[in-house]
């Protein structure tokens, strides 16, 4: 019976978090306030589903195993079971999600509620991206190919490999008269992230 009650509490604490590292390597989550507190929340939200999966393999392994191995196959499947269904079903539900909050903010004429946020959006769907980053004194910080970003929340990280060209990167008010050229804008898309947390300034052309 010992035996039982901590693996069911070991197995359970563990696939929950298993559950929220597959979620959040899928971008599924949105982290609002304390990030501990919402991974938290959200694996033990996904740890009641684990629990069932746990009962259901215990009911129907029962009749063929007994005692340690049975606890053993039961944990083990459980392990797998959270990857599974944290893989298949953590994005699509974010999505159901969105869709509800949307479908009860619309008679209200409330503004929608997007997935993601605008770090993550501003890169979503682009290609290799020309970017040039400032700070909020207008000062250059660094230009290049966007090769990799952050998806951590509140992480702004940016890898950029280095133009093969040699020049001086552009001064923030040749980069704004470059965005807002109408010649610019009809051959390549150009985009405008600001930070003031972070105080930051990129503007990326693809």
């Amino acid at each position: 019976m010992l035996n039982q009650i901590i693996a069911t509490i070991i197995t359970l604490g563990g696939v929950g978090y298993i559950n929220y590292s597959v979620a959040s390597q899928l971008n599924a989550i949105q982290i609002h306030g304390d990030k501990r507190t919402s991974q938290i929340l959200y694996s033990a939200l996904w740890s009641v589903v684990d629990f069932a999966a746990f009962l259901c393999f215990q009911s129907i392994l029962s009749s063929y195993l007994k005692g340690n191995w049975l606890l053993i196959v039961v944990m083990l499947l459980t392990i797998m079971f959270a990857f599974v269904i944290s893989l298949l079903f953590s994005k699509p539900l974010q999505k159901l999600n969105y869709f509800l909050y949307n479908l009860i903010l619309k008679p209200w004429r409330e503004s929608s509620i997007d997935q993601g946020n605008a770090w993550t959006e501003f890169f979503k769907g682009q290609d290799m991206l020309e970017s040039y980053c400032y700070d909020f004194q207008h000062n250059p910080v660094g230009q290049g190919f966007l090769t990799v970003y952050s998806l951590e929340p509140d992480v702004h990280d940016l890898i950029l490999q280095p133009f093969k060209i040699e020049e001086d990167q552009p001064s923030f008010k040749d980069m704004v008269n470059m965005a807002q050229n109408k010649d610019y804008q009809k051959n390549q898309d150009i985009h405008q992230y600001i930070n003031y947390d972070k105080q930051i300034i990129i503007f990326t052309f693809e």
